[in-house]
């Protein structure tokens, strides 16, 4: 229920499993101790070198990455064009696909949304 706003449950339940299924892999345990010793992702001194235009997007009711780190990607890339979609959660291009497939044709042909 943190990744979506305002769907069914059946719905939230149906993605859940759709989202898990690479954890069903022989591997997955494996990959996923190993990933966590390695200490995650950690990009925070890749970030600066990135030169090309960015689109960043975000739900307005999203649970998992905050505000206030979608505001500090966006001060990290100040060049970027940062877009929040209304009435939705975590996982935008499932909750609202047209509004985020719109977005990014805008960003491409330079319309900056």
């Amino acid at each position: 229920m943190l990744a979506f706003k305002g769907i069914s449950l059946a719905t939230c339940f149906d993605w859940t499993n759709v989202g898990r299924l690479h954890c069903l892999l022989p591997w997955w345990k494996d990959a996923s101790v190993s990933f966590m010793r390695s200490g995650g992702y950690n990009v925070v001194d890749q970030i600066k070198e990135v030169k090309q235009k960015v689109l960043i997007v975000y739900g307005e009711h999203d649970r998992i990455i905050t505000k206030k780190l979608q505001v500090r990607l966006h001060c990290e890339l100040p060049s970027a064009i940062i877009r929040q979609v209304p009435d939705c959660g975590h996982l935008l291009h499932v909750e609202k696909p047209n509004a985020i497939a719109d977005l990014i044709a805008d960003f491409v042909r330079g319309s900056n949304c």
